[in-house]
């Protein structure tokens, strides 16, 4: 009698397995939650049931989306790039036959952070300028770290920045919806004056180092004086964004050959310079 028994459960096991096996497919698709964004990479998942051996994703319209790793993955990982409403269909597979299941997903377009930044100078004091250059906003807000500076939503800033540091200065471009986008600028203001000497200059109007001026970082104050090597005064400065052409005060062109230039400056660091160098005229 036990032995019938063990041979009925083991018959019923049998049965129930091959029932599982033959069970037909079932899906549901499980969207992403809240607003979902052009150029975002969303993951779509589903909740199937009877031991599902193919799937296979599809999206109308066709174009303007990416998949990864590819439509026949069990999730898939999809990038829009166009703000419309797209179907979504699921198919899934076993050997009982093919379920087929769909829905709707909306996405709102993006808007992409763009800017360009200057810096007036690598050293202190500096002015940064700003211009928002972004694309499908809404407005814009231009955020400082550590409150270096305030909060401002116009279309260009000029900055200035009168501390040597690390600095960092956020855009961010609102678009509909909250599909925001951020870009961050970082940059250095030097600590440390320093004056380089230039003892070459071409100025023949060719675009490319036409003017003479030294190298400096840092400085609040410099004076330079050019003569010719009879030690006549042909040009000089005040200022440090100031440099020598080639002429005389007077307007006269000076003609090829070696110069001496003296430079007397001082550094926001309390460092002061006089220096003394050639510089060669070569038109």
């Amino acid at each position: 009698m036990i032995r019938i028994k063990n041979l009925y459960f083991a018959l019923l096991l049998v049965l129930c397995n091959l029932f599982a096996s033959a069970q037909a497919p079932t899906a549901t698709i499980i969207i992403p939650s809240g607003i979902l964004c052009t150029e975002v990479p969303y993951t779509f998942s589903c909740i199937t049931s009877g031991s599902i051996t193919a799937y296979s994703w599809s999206l109308s319209p066709t174009s303007g989306h990416s998949i990864t790793p590819n439509n026949f993955s069990s999730s898939v990982n999809i990038t829009f790039t166009n703000a419309l409403t797209y179907s979504l269909t699921l198919f899934v597979a076993n050997s009982s036959g093919t379920f087929a299941t769909g829905t709707f997903v909306t996405l709102s377009k993006s808007a992409k952070a763009l800017y360009r930044a200057v810096l007036s100078d690598a050293g202190f004091p500096t002015n940064l300028w700003l211009v928002n250059h972004s694309t499908s906003y809404t407005g814009i807000n231009w955020v400082f770290a550590n409150a270096a500076a305030p909060t401002q939503s116009v279309e260009s800033i000029l900055q200035p920045f009168n501390a040597p540091g690390n600095y960092t200065v956020s855009l961010i471009a609102f678009g509909a919806n909250g599909c925001n986008d951020t870009l961050d600028y970082n940059f250095v203001i030097d600590g440390v004056s320093d004056v380089q000497l230039v003892n070459v200059f071409t100025p023949n109007n060719d675009g490319a180092n036409d003017v003479f001026k030294p190298i400096t970082t840092g400085l609040y104050e410099m004076k330079v004086w050019v003569f010719d090597r009879w030690g006549v005064l042909m040009y000089n400065w005040n200022g440090v964004k100031g440099g020598w052409d080639g002429y005389t005060t007077s307007g006269i062109q000076c003609p090829d050959g070696v110069y001496v230039y003296i430079i007397e400056a001082k550094g926001f660091d309390g460092k002061e310079y006089k220096l003394k160098s050639n510089l060669t005229l070569i038109r």
